[in-house]
């Protein structure tokens, strides 16, 4: 038996509403937590998807469906053709790399007509309702899984003399976590946290923090960047809750700092946990920059400098001959 997601909470079986099942709000249409892939074309006006991103937590055996909102916002009829396919973390700064489709498990069925690899007609204007159903075997190895929902939109045969060929690919991401427990083991750990060791006093600090997930489980950091001077300066940078994926690097996107009075030495504590309610572990690293107006020295003393080359000629120039 499976159930739709509007009625997982009223059923203890799959215990949805104690595995976190949540989707994503952001508005667009391939990101994550993550950057989009070379692999895959930019969202045009052309087709949308919604939800873009789906996290959710599975218990080995159970089924679930996700319904998505496909829409035309053309005017012409366009062939759409669904295909499945995993993902993997590449580097660290949010992309992904698109696997060959034909290395994934067989999880995914759409409960509407479509088929994968098939394609369907997209009436201009349509906006279109498809029940993508998940089924973990239930002998299914406890881990996470990634995958990457992808459409691929060309025009209908009856206008394709009217416009060029063109395909347009859009996607959502899905991040599957197979666990039979309701809090799976999170191991993260902070990879790389610095900043330059001076600062100019007439420009911003710029973290550089680099998070590392050790784990099978992806996770979001809840935390923030506690900075204090020595002259009473305080500040705050809360960490966004970006996906770290299981076995990958993530550079953090984080918010520029500059104090009200940037002069002296400052500490920068990182403190933050691996799920929302704060357990523990709570993970944390310090550590110490200075803040002096160098760009400004370094003027004044190049000017100085001139000044005194300046007088020192003047003064030669001024100097009596002997004859």
């Amino acid at each position: 038996m499976f159930e739709t997601l509007n009625n997982l909470k009223l059923k203890h079986s799959i215990q949805i509403s104690k595995f976190k099942f949540r989707i994503a709000t952001t508005i667009v249409a391939f990101a994550l937590l993550f950057a989009s892939s070379t692999a895959v074309q930019a969202q045009t006006i052309s087709l949308s998807i919604w939800p873009p991103l789906l996290e959710v937590q599975m218990v080995p055996g159970k089924s679930v469906i996700q319904n998505y909102q496909l829409a035309n916002n053309t005017d012409s009829f366009l062939e759409i053709t669904p295909v499945i396919a995993p993902f993997e973390p590449d580097g660290e700064n949010g992309q992904i790399k698109i696997l060959p489709a034909d290395n994934s498990p067989y999880f995914f069925s759409f409960t509407t007509k479509e088929k994968f690899n098939k394609s369907f007609t997209l009436n201009p204007k349509e906006t279109r309702q498809l029940s993508l159903k998940i089924t973990l075997p239930k002998n299914n190895a406890e881990k996470d899984y990634y995958f990457t929902l992808l459409f691929s939109s060309s025009a209908n045969r009856q206008d394709q003399k009217n416009q060029a060929a063109s395909v347009t690919k859009i996607g959502t991401n899905i991040l599957l976590t197979s666990s039979s427990v309701e809090k799976p083991a999170l191991l993260g750990r902070i990879y790389r946290f610095s900043t330059p060791m001076i600062i100019d006093s007439f420009s911003p600090v710029d973290f550089d923090l680099v998070l590392e997930n050790f784990g099978r489980t992806f996770f979001k950091p809840f935390g923030q960047i506690t900075v204090a001077g020595l002259l009473k300066q305080k500040g705050e940078i809360k960490l966004l809750e970006q996906n770290i994926l299981s076995g990958s690097k993530r550079k953090l996107t984080l918010s520029s700092y500059k104090p009200h009075l940037p002069l002296g030495p400052f500490k920068a504590k990182l403190e933050f946990s691996l799920n929302e309610e704060g357990a523990l572990p709570v993970l944390s690293s310090q550590i110490v920059f200075w803040y002096l107006p160098y760009r400004l020295i370094a003027l004044s003393a190049g000017i100085f400098l001139l000044l005194t080359v300046r007088k020192n000629l003047i003064k030669s120039e001024n100097k009596p001959k002997h004859p």
